[in-house]
């Protein structure tokens, strides 16, 4: 699926450059300037996300978070600022933001920040539209995975917690969702809550929700993930970074299913199944005191350790493969292979960000090899690929655009103006075939878009292509 973001950014030179580099990365986007001009565009399913700015000319980017959930039900928000402080950020969480990003921020943070945000829009249409686990992508023909994927078959119809333990990006979420698809909990709510990603200050209140009135700008009641999850199943991610407060109180609802809110003696029962996961050694946090022993053994009633991609090498080809599918298939490019010689450097690589960064790689790949339709290892990251030159690049080095200069003189020739006439035929070049646009021209020639635009400059190019 399409993701649809707003921009809401009043500096026009930033909005250009946001909603330029998010439609390089397959998302349908749409610009203002202002709170006012985005609530005329916001209604239900409208947008995925929102990016909105703090400070706008007339009303707040605080102030249009209050009518976003109204307006747009389901609206990912993340705010930016260029006064972060703690309270800004605490009031931004209050009315709905998912995250939180402070001016100068790197166009990769944003990116990073927008593609989970991307990730739970997909999540939630398949959970909607009844597919579930059509859409996970569990690969299992290596023995590791077929003995996990066993095991979560075999607890799954009971309610038993668990505690799901491995790597980041070995797909700790993904066998949450299995373990809920195949419960009988699967008809009610899956909540997710990753404990790392959420202020210390807020994460009590995300988990038990608060009265009106419990603290200022309380206005309304709210319900946490604990009430949200009823009935279904609560996934607690990161929970090594939960503080000992905090522990404290999760241990006794685990024990006795019932909480209290912010600001209320009243006492709420629930029925939840609790799944945490960590990437961290709890163990090792019990012997530094920075994480509860009786909160571990009830946690650690069924433990699931996920294997390391490349401990499952059987499953890397199907993987990459499958990766490759779903990415061409959302970003409307042509469905592509990967060539042998490829494969072969994807088994060899040690992978130390497992499956995320496999998935990232071949994201990479299907967007360099552009209409394409075999990745390359030139396609590849450097660090896997091994420093392999871009297919691409190359075609571009021996095209006659670029071909090799004339034979030396006997009285030679300026270097720097031979360089420069190389460089500027392939900068003009490139951005003649991206129309214009120079974060496109400046992937063409895989170079950093800061590089870019200072050549631009350099060679005075700039002023030639704005006139």
């Amino acid at each position: 699926m399409s993701i649809r973001i707003l921009f809401v950014e009043d500096d026009e030179r930033i909005r250009e450059l946001l909603l330029e580099t998010a439609a390089l990365e397959g998302y349908q986007v749409e610009g203002v300037a202002s709170a006012e001009a985005a609530l005329e565009l916001l209604s239900p399913n409208s947008y995925d996300i929102l990016v909105t700015d703090v400070t706008l000319p007339r009303m707040s980017g605080l102030e249009l978070l209050q009518h976003c959930q109204r307006l747009s039900p389901g609206i990912i928000a993340i705010v930016i600022t260029g006064h972060g402080t703690i309270d800004v950020a605490v009031e931004a969480m209050k009315r709905g933001a998912t995250d939180f990003l402070t001016k100068p921020f790197e166009l990769d943070t944003l990116l990073s920040i927008v593609r989970v945000a991307g990730e739970r829009v997909s999540r939630n249409a398949l959970s909607s539209s009844g597919k579930g686990l059509s859409g996970i992508g569990l690969i299992a023909d290596s023995p590791a995975m077929r003995k996990l994927l066993a095991q979560v078959a075999t607890i799954a119809p009971f309610n038993t917690t668990v505690l799901v333990t491995g790597e980041t990006g070995t797909g700790k979420e993904i066998i949450t969702r299995s373990i809920h698809g195949q419960s009988p909990r699967r008809a009610r709510p899956l909540v997710a809550l990753n404990c790392a990603a959420v202020p210390e200050q807020l994460l009590e209140d995300e988990l038990f929700g608060h009265v009106k009135g419990a603290f200022t700008g309380a206005q309304t009641q709210r319900r946490g993930r604990f009430e949200q999850a009823d009935g279904g199943t609560l996934f607690l991610d990161e929970i090594g970074d939960m503080s000992m407060p905090l522990q404290s109180k999760l241990l006794r609802v685990l024990q006795e299913r019932e909480f209290e809110k912010l600001g209320s003696s009243n006492t709420v029962k629930v029925d939840v199944r609790i799944i945490a996961a960590t990437s961290t050694d709890l163990e090792r946090h019990i012997a530094n005191g920075s994480f509860r022993s009786d909160l571990y053994y009830r946690l650690n009633v069924v433990h699931l350790r996920l294997p390391l991609l490349r401990e499952r090498a059987e499953d890397i080809r199907p993987l990459a493969e499958h990766l490759l599918a779903r990415f061409c298939a959302n970003a409307g490019l042509p469905a592509k292979t990967i060539a042998d010689e490829v494969l072969e450097l994807l088994m060899s690589y040690h992978w130390p960000g497992n499956v995320r960064q496999l998935q990232n790689a071949m994201e990479r790949a299907a967007a360099l090899s552009g209409a394409s339709t075999i990745i390359r290892p030139g396609d590849l990251p450097e660090e896997v690929s091994g420093g392999v030159s871009s297919s691409r690049t190359m075609s571009l080095t021996n095209s006659p655009a670029v071909s090799s200069p004339a034979p030396l003189p006997d009285e030679g020739v300026s270097f720097d103006e031979v360089v420069n006439k190389v460089e500027r035929e392939l900068l003009l070049k490139a951005l003649d075939k991206a129309g214009g646009n120079k974060m496109r021209a400046a992937k063409l020639l895989n170079m950093k878009r800061t590089t870019f635009l200072e050549k631009l400059k350099r060679l005075e190019i700039e002023a030639e292509v704005n006139k």
